[in-house]
């Protein structure tokens, strides 16, 4: 079954999807401010022990997010230069599949009329010749003594 994408609120199948916000967490990275670190609302003041190891805390939470989403990019650019890779490499093999079909039609074609022409001078050497005939250079009475005999 392919995925697709939802919209928010959208009815499928008669039952209502559920309603998301997709900017969760983005009052964070908005805040204008010169701390990297959201403030911290509703926590303990600062100037003690416990708010200090609270700020410790929320700083490498934050640090570890920011880390995740870098993370997250690298790979999501990754995979994007492999799917284009991938798709250079499909085009390329598409081509050289195209290349040798053309090439198998032409030594098909080729072949055809060899195997034609072969059959027209064996009629004609069959008219002219009397009775005597020549053996074929695939079979076993090969006058050359040659190493194209066909073995029984």
């Amino acid at each position: 079954m392919p995925l697709v994408p939802v919209q928010s609120g959208a009815v499928i199948g008669g039952v209502a999807g559920p309603a998301t916000n997709l900017n969760i967490g983005m009052d964070y990275w908005g805040a204008t401010g010169s701390s990297p670190v959201p403030a911290m609302r509703g926590k303990a003041p600062s100037g003690s022990a416990r708010g200090e190891q609270w700020d410790e805390r929320e700083l490498k939470k934050q640090k570890r997010k920011l880390s995740n989403r870098e993370s997250a990019r690298r790979s999501r650019l990754r995979k994007q230069a492999e799917c284009e890779e991938l798709g250079q490499r499909a085009e390329a093999l598409k081509s050289e599949n195209s290349s040798l079909r053309i090439e198998l039609d032409r030594i098909k074609k080729e072949y055809e009329e060899l195997l034609s022409k072969n059959t027209s001078l064996k009629a004609k050497l069959g008219e002219t010749g009397g009775g005597d005939s020549v053996p074929d250079m695939n079979e076993r009475g090969d006058t050359n003594g040659g190493s194209h005999q066909k073995e029984p």
